[in-house]
């Protein structure tokens, strides 16, 4: 079995375009939502008619306010987004935990629906395609102390790389490269981080270091300065759309 290859891409230009334009479509294509946890709190109580008892005992058992919140906007956004794609309401959506506990939607009306969610402080990322996804998007917290982790789960020359260029934002870009792979191939973290190479361009690794045998590409990009995001996806899937999320109740999209 040959070596699989794995591509890194910045994306300079992403457009980031409003939902209303969304055919909600599956067919080789990526759809990227960012929705933010902030200016969506006042539909916290309006999400909650629409979770089920799980998950409305799962967002109880939060200690913290911000983070019950958070879970019950990304869920009640999940929710509307899904009952688009899937022509049904969003009550009636089913998620269901696959492998190391990786969501998926149990009901996809013959719809080869997949997605992966990631959130990071006010931002809530999400990512749906009909094949394996990856996501993750981080705060750019300048004051992380992330030295001290840069031998454990950097390579020499990602480390390299980090320490000669704005190194905190350069952090966390690689860091959601290997977050993004690893979520997309169901493995999680535990595994030798600094296997999976994450500079730009493209790199060979060898059968066994990720749950995978087949090719990956990661894009990069920024949400704003505070956040950056990465998505991991088959490589055949060249066509990636944005869409920005604000999320009101009389939305023509729900």
């Amino acid at each position: 079995m040959g070596s699989i290859t794995v591509i890194n891409q910045y994306l300079t230009d992403v457009a980031w375009l409003n939902a209303s334009a969304c055919n909600f479509s599956i067919g080789n294509h990526i759809d990227v939502w960012k929705i933010g946890v902030s200016p969506n709190s006042s539909l916290i109580d309006s999400f909650l008619t629409i979770l089920t008892p799980d998950e409305i005992a799962r967002a109880n058992r939060y200690h913290q306010l911000k983070d019950r919140n958070r879970f019950i906007i990304s869920r009640g956004a999940m929710r509307h987004i899904f009952g688009k794609y899937l022509n049904q309401t969003p009550a009636t959506v089913e998620f269901g935990a696959g492998e190391n506990n990786k969501p998926y939607i149990k009901s996809t009306n013959q719809l080869n629906l997949q997605y992966n969610l990631s959130h990071s402080g006010d931002a809530i990322l999400l990512a749906v395609s009909d094949s394996a996804i990856g996501a993750d998007i981080e705060f750019i917290n300048k004051s992380f102390g992330f030295k001290e982790v840069l031998a454990d789960n950097f390579s020499t020359a990602e480390i390299d790389y980090i320490n000669e260029t704005d190194a905190v934002a350069c952090f966390f870009r690689l860091w959601t490269r290997k977050e993004a792979l690893t979520k997309a191939t169901a493995q999680g973290l535990d595994i030798d981080l600094k296997l999976i190479p994450v500079l730009d361009g493209s790199h060979l690794i060898k059968p066994g270091i990720i749950a995978s045998n087949n090719n990956w590409l990661i894009r990069s990009f920024a949400l704003n300065d505070e956040y950056t995001a990465s998505i991991a996806s088959f490589p055949f899937i060249d066509k990636i759309s944005f869409w920005d999320l604000d999320i009101i109740m009389n939305s023509p999209i729900f």
